[in-house]
């Protein structure tokens, strides 16, 4: 089971302790007010109050030897660096630090923040592309080797049910949607039908593309 610290329980850190707690990773919630962590004691596995710009009190409680911290103090930058090179130098595998802007994010990168979140930039350019493709391409992160990605349907699969195909088995692509251009009236443009989560008998048509997730190598071959 992954185990992650959370450190800092504002508005954003509470999010991620609580999400990271519902997709099942082992999480413990830190911040030095204690109303803060007792608003999310009930939600993780363990929550505590402390000061984690304190080297000693991280080390005993041994956030080196978690999988990744979340250092997502925001209020206070000088105390937000500490904390991202106290994790570094506990020998922290994945420090992820919170930054209000790209200033701030090259001050941790050099004090070892291996990945530096920008949450309100992060969120409008997700948002963006949403409104822009309407995919659920961009909301998606998947461990090294694997790939969420718009491929076009093989000519020769049209006509062909999911179900004959044996997309899964065969072809190793999990389909999350089909996506099928409707037909268009008298000078427009013919609008995208999007079939989530296609049972086995959609038989394809021609022009139909899929998202799905899939292994690196097993995607490009349709590319």
């Amino acid at each position: 089971m992954l185990k992650v610290a959370v450190l800092g329980l504002g508005r954003f850190g509470q999010a991620v302790a609580r999400e990271l707690n519902r997709q099942g990773a082992e999480v413990l919630a830190v911040d030095r007010i204690l109303n803060k962590v007792n608003e999310i004691v009930q939600d993780v596995d363990e929550a505590e109050s402390f000061d984690a710009t304190n080297a000693n009190l991280l080390e005993s409680r041994s956030i080196g030897k978690m999988d990744a911290v979340v250092v997502a103090i925001g209020s206070n930058f000088e105390a937000s660096v500490l904390v991202t090179m106290h994790c570094h130098e506990l020998g922290v595998p994945l420090v992820c630090a919170k930054a209000l802007n790209e200033d701030q994010a090259d001050v941790l990168r050099m004090v070892g923040a291996d990945r530096v979140i920008k949450p309100e930039e992060d969120v409008g350019v997700h948002l963006a592309r949403h409104l822009i493709h309407e995919s659920v391409v961009d909301f998606v992160e998947l461990p090294v080797g694997f790939s969420l990605r718009t491929i076009k349907v093989l000519d020769d699969w049209v006509g062909q049910s999911v179900g004959q195909l044996n997309v899964l088995n065969e072809h190793h692509l999990n389909i999350i949607q089909v996506i099928r251009l409707g037909e268009a009236e008298q000078g427009e443009k013919p609008l995208e039908i999007k079939l989530p989560l296609p049972d086995g008998e959609l038989v394809f048509q021609s022009g139909d593309k899929m998202e799905v997730i899939g292994r690196d190598q097993d995607l490009n071959k349709f590319e």
